[in-house]
C-alpha cells in the first residue's frame, strides 16, 4: 500500500478506496479495520473478543469509535514522518528529531488512554477485547517514534500485556522494533 500497490486495478476491484486493510473471507469482502475486527470476532471468534452482553458491547464499541475518530486521526498526522521513513527510507528522509510527544493534542488523547487504563488491565475490563487490538494498532509505531513510555506507566503496562499475547506476537513486523 505504501508503495502505491493500493492503486493497482486488482486491489481497487476489491477495495475501491485503495486503502488498507481489506478482508476477503470466501466471497465476502470487507474494508475498515474496526468493521473487520467486529466481523472476525463474531464470525470466527465466538464473540470471545467481542461480547454477548449489550453493555460490554457498548463499552467496546465506544473505544472502537474513539480509535477511529480521535486516536488514529491524531496519530497518523503526528507520526507520519517517522512512520514514512521506516517504511520508505529510500524516499522519505530521516526526521531530524523524534516527534514532540508534548504536543497538546497528543497529550490529550494519551491522557484519555492513560486514565482509562487506570481502571482495569485492558480498555473495557480484565480481559482483552477487539477494542484493545484496535487501539494497539497505532501503538505499534511508538517504539520507533521514541514514545516516552516512562511518562505513561499505565499505557506502558497495557502495551506490554498486548505484546505478550501470542496472537499479537504472530503479527509483528521487524520494521517496528525499537
Amino acid at each position: 500500500m505504501y508503495r502505491g500497490e493500493g492503486r493497482n486495478p486488482a486491489y481497487l476491484a476489491v477495495n475501491p478506496s485503495g486503502k488498507i486493510p481489506t478482508l476477503i473471507d470466501g466471497e465476502f469482502m470487507l474494508a475498515e479495520s474496526n468493521a473487520i475486527l467486529l466481523y472476525l470476532a463474531e464470525a470466527h471468534g465466538g464473540n470471545q473478543l467481542w461480547s454477548s452482553d449489550a453493555k460490554q458491547r457498548g463499552r467496546i464499541a465506544q473505544w472502537l469509535f474513539w480509535e477511529s475518530a480521535h486516536w488514529q486521526p491524531t496519530l497518523i498526522v503526528f507520526l507520519s514522518t517517522a512512520v514514512g521513513h521506516r517504511l520508505l527510507p529510500e524516499t522519505i528522509p530521516r526526521p531530524p528529531h523524534a516527534p514532540d510527544w508534548s504536543d497538546a493534542g497528543v497529550q490529550r488523547i494519551l491522557g484519555t488512554l492513560e486514565t482509562a487504563l487506570g481502571r482495569a488491565a485492558f480498555l473495557t475490563g480484565p480481559a482483552v477485547t477487539i477494542a484493545d487490538f484496535s487501539v494497539a494498532g497505532m501503538t505499534t509505531y511508538f517504539k520507533a517514534a521514541a514514545f516516552p513510555f516512562q511518562s505513561f506507566p499505565k499505557i506502558s503496562r497495557w502495551y506490554d500485556r498486548i505484546e505478550a499475547l501470542e496472537s499479537w506476537r504472530g503479527t509483528l513486523s521487524p520494521v517496528w522494533a525499537a
